[in-house]
C-alpha cells in the first residue's frame, strides 16, 4: 500500500473535520465534562472527578504541549479524527474494498456527527482519540502484529477505560476455534500490559464524585438496572443518537454478518458497547465505539453492489453529516451544550 496515499487520506480527513468545525459555532466555554478535562490540562496530578480522572493521556498531552489549552485540545481532535479516516481505508483495503469507496467511508467516519462534536467541544473530550486507537489496535489485530498491539493497547488504556472491550476482541479474532489455547495465551501475553496499566489508575489514582455518577451510587446491580430504565425511558431520544453514529451504515452492515467472519466474531465489540449502556446514559457515544466492525461490515456490503446501491448510501451519509452539523449551528450547540443542564457529580 502506497504511505503517500494513505498521507493523502489522512490530510483530507483532518481538513474536512477542521472546515467543518470551522462553519459550525462551538461551544461558548467549557462546563461540566468538558471543563472537567480543562481542569485535569491545567493540573494532571491532582484529584480530579470519576470516572474522568483515569482518562488522563490527552489532558496530559495538552498540558505539556507548548500551545494555549484550545488550540491544543482541538489539535488532537482534529488529528485523531483524521486518523480514524485514514485507518478505516487501510483497514478496509485488507478487507479487499476499493480504494474510491474505502477513503469515502474514512471521510464519512472522520465528519461523522460522533467526532464533530468532540471538535465542537474545542476538543474536551477523549472520543476522537479512543476512536483512532480503537481502529488502530484492530486494524494491527487484522495483521497479527502482536508487539505493535500491545503498545497501541497500553496507549488506549490510558485514553478511556473502553479501550479494555479490544481485549476480548483480541481473542476472538485471533482464536482459530472456540477454546484455543495457544490465542489465549498469546493474547494473554498482547493485552497484559494494558490491563496492569489500567489497574493501576483505577487502584492508584485518587478521584471525588463516585456516588454521584449516574449508576454508581445505587451499588454494582441496582446501578445497572436504573441506568437501563433511564435510558428507555428516553428511548427516543437515545435511538436517534445511535442511528446518528454511523447513519445509512446501519442499514447495510448487519448484511456482512453471513459471510465475513470478521463482523461475527466483531460482536464481541457490541457486546462491550452492549454492557457499557449499563453503566453511561450517552448510549449514541457508546456505540460510536464498535466503529471498526460497523465500516468494515458496511464496506464489505457495498463493495459486492453497484452504484445503485453505494451512491445513496455514501449520499445519505454525507447528507446526515452535513444535515447535523447545520442542526448543531443553529440550535444544537446552544441547547445541546451551552444551556444543558450540569452533571450531578462535583466538576474538578
Amino acid at each position: 500500500m502506497d504511505p503517500r496515499r494513505v498521507l493523502l487520506i489522512f490530510a483530507v480527513c483532518s481538513f474536512a473535520i477542521w472546515l467543518l468545525d470551522a462553519c459550525v459555532r462551538d461551544e461558548a466555554t467549557s462546563r461540566g465534562d468538558d471543563q472537567i478535562y480543562e481542569l485535569m490540562a491545567q493540573d494532571p496530578a491532582t484529584t480530579h472527578t470519576f470516572p474522568f480522572a483515569y482518562r488522563v493521556l490527552v489532558p496530559t498531552i495538552v498540558h505539556v504541549l507548548p500551545f494555549g489549552h484550545t488550540f491544543s485540545f482541538s489539535l488532537l481532535a482534529w488529528l485523531c479524527s483524521g486518523g480514524a479516516g485514514a485507518i478505516t481505508y487501510v483497514l478496509l483495503r485488507r478487507f479487499a474494498v476499493r480504494e474510491a469507496l474505502a477513503a469515502a467511508i474514512g471521510l464519512i467516519l472522520a465528519t461523522s456527527p460522533g467526532l464533530l462534536v468532540v471538535s465542537l467541544r474545542d476538543g474536551r473530550n477523549t472520543d476522537a482519540a479512543t476512536v483512532f486507537l480503537m481502529l488502530l489496535a484492530v486494524l494491527l489485530m487484522v495483521d497479527r502484529r502482536p508487539r505493535a498491539l500491545a503498545a497501541t493497547l497500553l496507549v488506549a488504556a490510558l485514553t478511556r477505560e473502553s479501550a479494555m472491550f479490544l481485549v476480548p476482541l483480541t481473542y476472538a479474532l485471533w482464536a482459530a476455534r472456540p477454546v484455543d489455547v495457544d490465542a489465549a495465551r498469546l493474547t494473554a501475553v498482547v493485552c497484559a500490559p494494558a490491563v496492569t496499566v489500567y489497574a493501576a489508575l483505577r487502584l492508584g489514582i485518587p478521584t471525588v464524585g463516585r456516588e454521584q455518577v449516574l449508576g454508581y451510587g445505587e451499588g454494582l446491580i441496582e446501578g445497572r438496572i436504573e441506568n437501563l430504565r433511564r435510558g428507555l425511558d428516553r428511548w427516543t431520544t437515545e435511538g436517534r443518537r445511535i442511528f446518528t453514529q454511523f447513519g445509512p451504515l446501519w442499514l447495510v452492515a448487519p448484511l456482512a454478518l453471513r459471510d465475513t467472519p470478521f463482523v461475527r466474531r466483531g460482536l464481541v465489540l457490541f457486546a462491550g458497547c452492549l454492557v457499557s449502556m449499563t453503566f453511561a446514559l450517552d448510549w449514541g457515544r457508546m456505540m460510536l465505539l464498535a466503529a471498526p466492525v460497523v465500516v468494515v461490515a458496511a464496506g464489505v456490503v457495498l463493495q459486492r453492489h453497484g452504484r445503485r446501491v453505494v451512491v445513496p448510501v455514501l449520499v445519505g451519509c454525507a447528507l446526515l453529516n452535513v444535515g447535523y452539523a447545520v442542526h448543531m449551528h443553529r440550535t444544537g450547540v446552544a441547547e445541546g451544550i451551552d444551556n444543558n443542564s450540569l452533571p450531578p457529580y462535583p466538576v474538578r
